[in-house]
Parts: structure tokens; C-alpha cells; sequence
């Protein structure tokens, strides 16, 4: 039984059948979902859905608050299996069920999961950590010295969700809203990166190291106003140079506490470096760039590339890759092959076109062949309408399917491709 109630009102326990109003005004990836975590109500009730609808036979009522406590049931007639047996007195009692036990989740675990179950605490992780980008981000125009121990917890969490499914984290921080773009830019490139330095083969710490460049090496676009580094039109000279400052700013503030490693202040340097000598903001060229700061390159442009902003939908994420591949002057390619391993030939969240004459959205990787993902088709081409989303794993459909081609949202004239991928890659599987 459905019931509509205002946002206000909503409580733990509650199943939410729909949220109203629009879509980019929902906080979450699926509107049917059991709030049963005190974060995803605070994100709830700060959101601007104001009304939602909530199916009281699948979780709490609105009234549960003032329905009188429960009454303690009258006990049993005693069953007479239960009597004494012979002269010990010893008894023959049933035996219960096992009651099942419901083990919380552990968010360093590093057991396999699917790309749909990962999302799940993927998206969680994200909304927590976006929280604590902010304060990073707020104590960097303080002047406020980062402290190592902080953040220890985000990336082992994170390069977990990473070991469990490579993919789902970056699913989840692709689609940034504007108000959060930086925050969720820092963790997709702290994700790309742990995943790249684990593609690599890099030793525990140096993963670490990895992650944690990702993660701050932007702290100092905190000091560039909104309006430059979010302008749809070209910058001026002067307001390039402000932009382009962000490197040594993010340097000078990290290097206050005095703990960060030096692997890690090299990136928020030299990021922007490039292998022709194109970068900033020293013009260094090949192996002047430092390992690390050649991988933050990739990572850095693949997620400004795929990401959608104010003036401007995001790539595609092959053709994000086609690009990167073309510029072959300016990236590591050794590293760049690994990347392109990392994500995928189809990256998640990729638009394909199959042989059964339909678009598809990408919403797993196979591990052993990256040009066999798991597809979701969505559009059937012949009859020129949406069709009931169907997984269709492409290594296990005996040749029934395939992969013929790359497409892009704008060839095809969607520009809802954001809301539509969103609800495509949390639509059940």
C-alpha cells in the first residue's frame, strides 16, 4: 500500500517507492530503496525533494512512531514432547531453526562482488567521502595543515571498494552535479589512480601513494573562484594564470604539515606536465615527469573529459579513450595501455550499438576479455522505441550478440543521456 508524505516526515525503516519531482533533484540511483542508513536520510531531507511516496507493506508507516509498544505474548501450553524422560529427568526438546546472522557489511573487505552489488556501498562511500573533501577543501583556503591519519581510512576504503569491483566506484562519481564537481572529481582520480598503480603492479604502499595524489592534488583550485574554473567561455589571459596556479598552491599547502610524501606533493606539481614539453608549470618534458605524475595525467584528463559541467555534456568514455589515444605526444603510452586495461576497452556507462539492431549502455566488465562486457539494451533501432532493459552477458550468449560499434549521445540526439545512463546503470539486472 503506497502513501504519500512530505520529505520532513520521512523516518529509518520507511521503503520509499518513489521520490517526486525532477529527476536531478533525487539524491539517490533508485527511488525504491529501505532507508536504513541515518546518512541516506540526512541526504533525503537536505535534498529539494519535498513529497515522496512510501509502500508501508514493504517497510514502516508513518504512524509507527505512535503505535503502543508491543505486549509480551501469553507463553505456550508446554508441548508435551517437551516432558521429562525416564528417571534422569532429561528432556526431548525440538530443535529450533538457526537463526541467520546478519553480519554487517565490512567496507575493507576485499571479496569479489558484481558491479550492481558494489554500487550499493560505492554510492554510500561516495556521499561520505564527498563530506570530507569539503573540509579538505575548506582547510586548504584556511591554510589549515591536512594531517596524514585523516585520510588513511578514505583511501583503504575506497582502494577496497576497488578490490571488490574495479568499476563500480567510478560509476558511481562519474555523474557530478556542479555544486560537488570538485570533491567528486578529487575521488574519481584518487579511484582511477589505485586502480592504474594496482594495473601496474605497484607495491601496497606506493597504491596507497597513488590514491592519495589523486585525492589531493587539486586542493588548490579551492583558492580559484567558481565563476573562472566553471566559465563556458575561453579564460583571458590573466584568468588562465590564476587557473594554472592551482598546482603550486595545492604544493605550498600540502607541504605545510610536513608528513606528506614527496611522491605526493610531485603530482599536485606537475599533474599538468605533459611528454612534449607542452605542460605547466615547468615545461618538463618525458622522463623529466615524474612516474606518478604521468598517471595522474591520464587519470586527471580521462575523468575531465568523461564528466558532465555547466557548458558542456562529458565524452563518451570510449571516445574519451580514443582520444587519449590519439594524443600520443603528450601521454605515457606504457601507461596509458595499462589504463586503458584499468577501465576497460568499454568503459562502464559506455553507449554501444549491437547486432540485434539496438543501443546498449555498458554495466560490467569480463575480466578475462574486455571486449566481452556485460550489456544492458535499452533501444531497439528497427522499431524506434525503448525496450525492457535486459542484461545480456556478451561472453556467454554463444554468438547470439555482439558489440558492432561505439556510439555517442550527441550522434544519436539524447541530451538526457546523463539521467537516462544514471537510471539505466541502477535499473535492476
Amino acid at each position: 500500500m503506497l502513501k504519500r508524505i512530505r520529505t520532513q516526515d520521512v523516518e529509518l525503516g520507511m521503503f520509499l517507492h518513489k521520490l517526486e519531482g525532477s529527476w536531478f533533484s533525487h539524491p539517490f540511483w533508485k527511488s525504491k530503496i529501505l532507508l536504513d542508513d541515518a546518512d541516506q536520510l540526512e541526504t533525503l531531507k537536505a535534498s529539494k525533494v519535498q513529497w515522496v511516496q512510501i509502500d508501508i507493506s514493504r517497510g514502516a508507516d508513518l504512524q509507527s512512531r505512535d503505535m503502543p509498544p508491543p505486549t509480551r505474548a501469553a507463553a505456550p501450553a508446554p508441548d508435551q514432547r517437551d516432558r521429562p524422560f525416564g528417571r534422569a529427568g532429561a528432556t526431548i526438546a525440538r530443535r529450533a531453526a538457526p537463526i541467520p546472522v546478519n553480519r554487517p557489511f565490512d567496507p575493507l573487505s576485499k571479496e569479489r562482488t558484481s558491479t550492481k552489488a558494489e554500487m550499493v556501498h560505492a554510492n554510500r562511500l561516495a556521499r561520505k567521502s564527498v563530506r570530507a573533501m569539503q573540509k579538505i577543501f575548506d582547510d586548504s583556503r584556511l591554510g589549515n595543515a591536512i594531517k596524514l591519519n585523516k585520510l588513511e581510512t578514505m583511501i583503504e576504503e575506497i582502494s577496497s571498494s576497488i578490490q571488490r569491483n574495479p568499476h563500480a566506484f567510478m560509476a558511481v562519481t562519474r555523474l557530478k552535479n556542479t555544486s560537488e564537481y570538485l570533491y567528486l572529481h578529487a575521488l574519481s582520480v584518487c579511484a582511477l589512480m589505485i586502480g592504474l598503480a594496482q594495473q601496474l603492479r605497484l607495491s601496497p604502499e606506493e597504491v596507497q601513494q597513488a590514491g592519495l595524489a589523486g585525492l589531493l592534488m587539486d586542493v588548490g583550485m579551492g583558492h580559484v573562484p567558481q565563476e573562472t574554473w566553471d566559465k563556458d567561455s575561453p579564460l583571458t589571459s590573466e584568468e588562465w594564470e590564476v587557473v594554472k596556479s592551482h598546482t603550486t598552491l595545492a604544493h605550498e599547502f600540502l607541504a605545510l604539515g610536513g608528513e606528506m610524501p614527496d611522491a605526493v606533493l610531485d603530482v599536485c606539481l606537475h599533474h599538468h606536465e605533459r611528454l612534449d614539453g607542452s605542460g605547466y608549470p615547468h615545461g618538463l618534458k618525458g622522463e623529466e615527469i615524474g612516474r606518478f605524475a604521468r598517471m595522474a595525467a591520464i587519470c586527471d584528463t580521462y575523468d575531465a573529459m568523461t564528466s558532465n559541467r555547466i557548458h558542456r555534456h562529458g565524452e563518451d568514455p570510449s571516445r574519451a579513450l580514443l582520444m587519449l589515444d590519439e594524443a600520443q605526444t603528450l601521454y605515457d603510452p606504457e601507461i596509458f595501455q595499462a589504463f586503458q586495461r584499468a577501465v576497460g576497452i568499454y568503459p562502464i556507462g559506455s553507449l554501444v550499438r549491437l547486432r540485434s539492431h539496438r543501443l546498449a549502455i555498458v554495466v560490467e566488465q569480463n575480466r578475462d576479455d574486455l571486449t566481452l562486457p556485460v550489456v544492458r539494451p535499452f533501444y531497439s533501432l528497427n522499431d524506434r522505441s525503448f525496450v525492457k532493459a535486459e542484461d545480456i552477458d556478451l561472453a556467454n550468449c554463444f554468438g547470439a550478440d555482439q558489440i558492432i560499434t561505439r556510439e555517442t549521445p550527441e550522434g544519436w540526439d539524447m541530451a538526457e543521456w546523463p539521467a537516462l545512463s544514471a537510471k539505466l546503470l541502477a535499473a535492476a539486472g
